[in-house]
């Protein structure tokens, strides 16, 4: 690799390299503020792709360089053969030096699958498992998160990606309401889970006796009176106070 000072504006910044792992607010300012005192530290340069100028590691640091009014930046330019070799490496060489959270391990699950594709289907004898374990490897989790991670998405509806991404839900716990609702519609077999299989069973429950409620109210309470459906609620009420002082 070579190594140059040039203009920040001969940069190029684009997906997918862009959003492997996002840009922390926070991290972003320090940098920033730090470049605005001691300007850009020759250290850590921007790795971009030769002959391109495409950013391919360092966009927290190109983006803290833009924001500090930076004009020059350090860049080392390294070749690659095609864009899955230079988004191969960013991943590496980022995934490194940082702890994956659930988001990333989600996020970079499938762009690794998309990569190794073509390789993977070419290779009869690449079994579930085996492709499990080399995607552990290449993240740094176990197998079986991996299985988990894959499960919720192949299985899992755009709303429970969507908690793992805002991090209201974990990868386990989306995996456990995924299979709780495979068990529910009879797709899979076996025991129910206890748990965080509870909470997806609750809602689920839940949905059906309100969808049902609904029903009886539109046909004016003539199956279940209306004193009747009040005198149930009642009852539950007391069932939850009743493990509560």
């Amino acid at each position: 690799m070579k190594t140059d000072y040039i203009n920040i504006s001969e940069l190029i910044v684009q997906n997918p390299f862009a959003s492997i792992f996002p840009i922390g607010s926070d991290t972003l300012d320090s940098i920033s503020k730090d470049m605005e005192t001691n300007g850009f530290d020759d250290i850590f340069p921007i790795i971009a792709w030769e002959g391109k100028n495409i950013v391919v590691d360092g966009h927290t640091r190109f983006a803290a360089a833009k924001a500090a009014g930076l004009k020059e930046v350090s860049v080392h330019f390294k070749s690659f053969e095609n864009e899955d070799d230079a988004i191969l490496y960013s991943f590496h060489i980022q995934r490194n030096r940082r702890n994956m959270s659930d988001e990333d391990i989600l996020s970079c699950l499938s762009l690794l699958d998309t990569i190794h594709g073509s390789r993977d289907k070419g290779n009869p004898t690449l079994s579930r498992k085996k492709t499990n374990e080399l995607r552990a490897k290449e993240l740094g989790i176990s197998p079986h998160k991996v299985d988990k991670a894959r499960k919720v998405m192949e299985h899992g509806n755009e709303q429970i990606r969507e908690s793992i991404s805002s991090g209201e839900k974990s990868i386990n716990k989306a995996f456990q309401e995924v299979q709780e609702a495979r068990r529910e519609s009879g797709e899979i077999k076996g025991p129910v889970t206890t748990g965080l299989g509870n909470a997806a069973r609750y809602t689920q429950t839940l949905g059906k006796f309100l969808k049902e409620l609904q029903r009886i109210k539109m046909d004016g309470w003539q199956d279940v009176s209306q004193k009747k459906a009040l005198d149930d609620l009642e009852s539950i009420k007391e069932l939850i106070k009743s493990d509560y002082p």
